[in-house]
């Protein structure tokens, strides 16, 4: 008994001073989800750690640590996302309030119409570093505009990072060239859209978080769960960073899916890679630490009992990769072409964003090129016009995976499937060499590999040539040329 009598209070110290070496006291959130005056019940509320949620009055409690940044709600499914000045408006900045009970309401407002069918779109990398580029944004905007007019269906964009090329002071503007599309628009942060003089990673995102508010949070439509995940994480040496996501990022990912029944479709959206061309290889010695997310793997236990697409950016060029039988991550070429210098992306593809068209558990994607139909999928070169390849005829393939067909045609024989291989777009490779040196800011951008390429050799060079590409989904595709 007299050890228990002195370990209790020791412990309970020990407690004490870490909130004071923290600097954070105890906090206490409350409040309700209604629409229309009426509860909502079953909406999960989260300081960025715990997640609760609403009973049958609509009422929420979190007993949080006081180190909170933000609470915020994951959007139901039904509802219209609440739209702000930068984004949508679903949380509350907590960081200053010092109140032991703070009592926060959230209002929705219920949908007109089913989102069982929807849209989602992604744009990686706008990296905007001039005022003239907003331009190229705007003209961008209204492009989504049009295709989602067409399409008929509630949509939302998702931003995967990189929004700016370091200069934070555009953010703002940036996000006011993206509502031109007048579809509700969710941002993640990228390594360019970083503070760069914090001294830590948790300072580097301030800018962002007082434009956009929390890093990671999470919503649905439909049956579709989404999550956004912020790792970029800054190491605070040069303008040094690595693909890293926090423990308190991960045991809130893990409560907040705790309330997902498994199987379902989970989109996760991050702005670096979980995986990479050397991992397909298993070269892993040869994975660069910003280049892929370092602690992946607890990433792939976490999400092991659902279907999840992962929706990521960084590289500025186009990959696919199936990784488990569960996760597939799609690698979206960049909006900004090759930095806004080229309206062609390193590994040859016109600039432009991706769809993704969701019904009920199912979903299907295309490229979109801005100015161009959804059916154009791929560039043609005609035999002679490839200096890499002068006899066969190529096709760079955008969105390629290895559910695509990709035949050729020789007087319309059928010979069969193009060989895949990897090399450089000619188109890219042209447009750098005549221009990089009067035109480009910075000469040591260029070209880049990719295995996105096909080619036939035809027997008679005189012989009519017709390629046939045909998506995973069985549609037809055309060319850009």
């Amino acid at each position: 008994m007299k050890i228990r009598s002195i370990i209790w209070p020791a412990y309970i110290l020990a407690g004490l001073l870490m909130f004071i070496q923290a600097g954070a006291s105890p906090v206490r959130f409350r409040g309700r989800v209604t629409s229309d005056g009426k509860p909502v019940c079953g909406v999960s509320v989260s300081d960025g750690r715990s997640v609760v949620q609403t009973d049958a009055a609509g009422r929420y409690a979190i007993s949080s640590d006081g180190n909170a940044d933000f609470v915020f709600i994951s959007l139901p499914s039904g509802y219209e996302i609440p739209v702000g000045q930068h984004g949508p408006a679903f949380y509350y900045d907590v960081s200053d309030m010092e109140n032991a009970s703070v009592k926060l309401d959230f209002s929705l407002e219920s949908m007109d119409i089913s989102d069982e069918e929807h849209l989602f779109i992604v744009w990686a990398d706008p990296q905007v570093y001039e005022n003239k580029e907003l331009d190229y944004v705007r003209k961008a905007a209204l492009d989504l505009k049009e295709t989602v007019s067409q399409k008929g269906k509630p949509a939302h964009l998702v931003v995967c990072g990189d929004i700016v090329g370091d200069d934070l002071e555009l953010l703002a503007p940036t996000a006011a060239s993206v509502s031109a599309s007048e579809v509700p628009s969710f941002y993640l942060v990228g390594n360019h859209d970083l503070d760069m003089d914090a001294r830590s990673n948790e300072g580097s995102k301030d800018t962002f978080k007082s434009i956009f508010g929390p890093t990671y949070y999470s919503f649905n439509r439909g049956r579709i769960h989404y999550v956004v995940l912020d790792n970029s994480f800054f190491i605070a040496r040069g303008w040094q960073y690595v693909g890293y996501l926090e423990e308190r990022q991960l045991a809130w990912l893990e409560n907040d899916l705790s309330n997902v029944p498994e199987g379902t479709t989970v989109v996760v959206c991050m702005h670096i890679p979980t995986y990479s061309r050397a991992a397909v290889n298993q070269e892993w010695s040869k994975e660069e630490l910003n280049k892929i997310t370092t602690n992946r793997n607890a990433l792939y236990d976490i999400l092991a009992p659902y279907n999840v697409h992962i929706c990521s950016a960084h590289e500025h060029y186009a990959e696919n990769y199936i990784i488990k039988d569960n996760i597939f991550e799609h690698v979206h070429a960049p909006l900004s072409g090759l930095f806004w210098q080229s309206f062609l992306s390193c590994d040859g593809l016109p600039w432009g964003y991706y769809v993704y068209e969701v019904s009920g558990d199912d979903l299907k994607w295309h490229y979109k090129a801005v100015g161009e139909s959804e059916e154009v999928q791929y560039t043609y070169y005609p035999v002679g016009t490839n200096p890499m390849k002068p006899d066969a005829v190529t096709v760079n393939v955008w969105n390629y995976d290895p559910a695509w067909k990709v035949h050729w045609y020789e007087d319309d024989i059928c010979k069969g499937e193009m060989q895949r291989y990897d090399g450089w777009d000619p188109a890219i490779c042209a447009d750098v060499e005549q221009r990089r040196e009067k035109e480009f800011k910075w000469k040591y951008i260029g070209a880049g590999k990719t295995g996105h390429l096909f080619y036939a050799v035809p027997s008679d060079p005189e012989a009519k040539i017709r390629v046939e590409v045909v998506d995973r989904f069985g549609r037809i595709c055309k060319s850009v040329n």
